[in-house]
């Protein structure tokens, strides 16, 4: 690469955005290589990365001077899939009020299961609550079995932005006297009585709409279902007055978990320590970000950073987010 080379003088100038944030949040990436080449390219340009791979992708941090060589020369390998998180102090965490629910278990359904609930999706009407695309807010769903220990949530397999839960996180749920959250029977189709020690959980108050930043792309897909429907790859984010007042258990007006209309879910400060406080397990959990706040100045930077990035190599994409 010569010295006057533009996509050279273009990372000069537009790597400053990323290298001095006005917070400690840092926007990590994550490389998924589309060939063999290609992650023999990333084992000998950041090999300390190799400890911490996941599902075969390679992390490195936004600010690693290395990350734009690595793209450079993955236009000679095929490229690379990319997805990001953001990396928040523990301070950043502690401010944080309200969090979006991140699926760690999942219930498995049966084929029988699966198909009284696609039917049961099928009857709910979608209603549209501002986000561009419409949600769905089902309940009653059918479960043959529920390998689930009573401290844990699950999602309900073909359906996983809906969650049943175990009798000891109902127990808690219940008594903290959670806002926005309701319990529902799950049905065996076995005997056609609702499972024993297990509920569904229900709500229907929904957010305003996100904010659509630059964190967030349009799909273009083969698919007609998915095609042109918005994709997040990074976190919520609202004004302040958005979440003021706002009930424990919250569903998105975006059905950000699935492009046939189910919504996430956002829960409240309240609930992610009484949580973590009670070991219950299943959930993780990903911050929910204020306009107004110095972190989502600093996240906004380091996505229009890595977005204008991506965009000089024809062979790399985003991939992932929801």
């Amino acid at each position: 690469m010569s010295a006057r080379d533009p996509k050279q003088t273009f990372l000069e100038t537009n790597f400053q955005i990323s290298i001095n944030p006005p917070s400690t949040m840092k926007l990590k990436t994550y490389l998924f290589s589309l060939s063999d080449e290609g992650t023999e390219l990333l084992a000998s340009l950041i090999p300390e990365s190799a400890s911490e791979i996941a599902s075969a992708r390679w992390p490195i941090l936004l600010d690693n001077p290395v990350l734009p060589e690595v793209l450079e020369a993955g236009e000679s390998t095929g490229g690379f899939w990319v997805s990001a998180e953001a990396v928040f102090s523990k301070a950043e965490q502690r401010g944080t009020t309200y969090f979006e629910v991140v699926c760690r278990k999942v219930v498995n359904a049966s084929d029988e299961d699966f198909e009284t609930n696609s039917s049961i999706e099928e009857r709910v009407p979608l209603v549209d609550r501002g986000g561009g695309t419409p949600i769905r807010l089902a309940k009653g769903f059918s479960l043959t079995r529920i390998a689930l220990k009573p401290n844990m949530v699950g999602a309900i397999g073909g359906c996983e932005s809906e969650y049943v839960c175990g009798s000891a996180v109902a127990s808690i749920f219940d008594s903290e006297a959670f806002s926005g959250l309701s319990f529902v029977p799950v049905n065996n189709p076995r005997t056609n009585t609702p499972h024993e020690g297990f509920h569904q959980l229900y709500s229907d108050d929904v957010l305003d709409p996100a904010i659509v930043d630059c964190s967030i792309e349009r799909i273009q897909s083969d698919w007609l279902e998915e095609d042109r429907k918005l994709r997040h790859l990074g976190n919520l984010s609202y004004p302040e007055e958005a979440l003021n007042n706002k009930a424990d258990f919250l569903r998105t007006a975006e059905p950000w978990a699935s492009w046939n209309g189910w919504p996430s879910w956002v829960v409240s400060r309240k609930v992610v320590d009484m949580f973590r406080d009670k070991k219950l397990r299943g959930w993780a959990f990903r911050p929910v970000l204020l306009r107004e706040s110095d972190t989502y100045s600093s996240y906004i930077e380091q996505w229009t950073y890595l977005n204008k990035l991506i965009s000089q190599y024809s062979r790399s994409e985003f991939d992932g987010g929801r």
